[in-house]
């Protein structure tokens, strides 16, 4: 039987992460660059500014801040308050996530013509939303390991991190279906529809593959490093909200 928490087990699931950062991290900045255009085309005024777009540029930019954090967290060799940069971190991750879906839900309202009933539906369930991520800004604790000269995760809530991924799987849901049923009604030409119906469906399978595993790892409890796959769920949100699908 593995012991999960032993010192030599944390170590070598260390490894594995630490590359999976720099491989995110990579696959990210090339993103920005290739599509660099977008904001720079918003700065010259050729495009419009819109208020719905705050929403995409704070997914966007919290989630480089939250890989930003991660780099420094796996690369740090002299003793920092490691448990106020992994705030840091966290609060720039559950941006992403609140940039995200509220990005998605402000889509699907104007589907939905701002209808009242609507409207006030995907509200009630993005202020839950925003209180649960709130509450899980300080559930993961670190502090510094004079013996490994390195950030470690000491204490972390792994009810409050599954609340977190179970809440967030559903909302996407609930705004998928609400999509989908107004796709149903207002559009009758099938390439346009299929076209919206794709990317809402692309949008909830990748998140929800992304965040199974740290989901299941967070409950499962097993050690840290299962928290700390919990910030490498946030890149999946770039594979929607990029300038490409605008």
């Amino acid at each position: 039987m593995v012991d999960w928490k032993t010192p030599k087990e944390i170590e070598a699931e260390g490894v594995p992460f630490i590359k999976a950062v720099y491989v995110l991290f990579g696959i990210y900045i090339w993103e920005i660059c290739t599509t660099g255009r977008f904001e720079l085309s918003i700065f010259l005024g050729r495009r419009k500014l819109t208020w719905p777009l705050v929403f995409f540029f704070l997914c966007r930019y919290s989630m480089l801040l939250a890989f930003i954090g991660l780099i420094i967290f796996v690369n740090v060799s002299m003793k920092i308050d490691c448990n106020a940069l992994y705030t840091f971190t966290f609060i720039a991750g559950n941006l992403t996530i609140l940039g995200a879906s509220t990005s998605l839900m402000i889509r699907t309202m104007a589907l939905w013509e701002w209808k009242r009933q609507a409207v006030l539906s995907m509200l009630a369930l993005s202020f839950g939303q925003c209180a649960i991520l709130i509450c899980t800004i300080t559930t993961v604790q670190a502090s510094w390991d004079h013996q490994a000269r390195a950030c470690v995760v000491v204490r972390t809530n792994h009810i409050l991190l599954s609340l977190n991924y179970a809440y967030t799987m559903s909302f996407d849901f609930v705004i998928l279906v609400m999509t989908l049923l107004v796709l149903r009604k207002r559009f009758r030409h099938e390439d346009l529809s299929t076209l919206l119906c794709r990317d809402g469906l692309v949008y909830f399978l990748i998140t929800s593959t992304c965040n199974t595993v740290p989901a299941v790892l967070a409950a499962l409890n097993l050690n840290g490093e299962g928290a700390r796959c919990y910030s490498l769920s946030y890149c999946c949100l770039s594979c929607v909200y990029s300038p490409r699908c605008i």
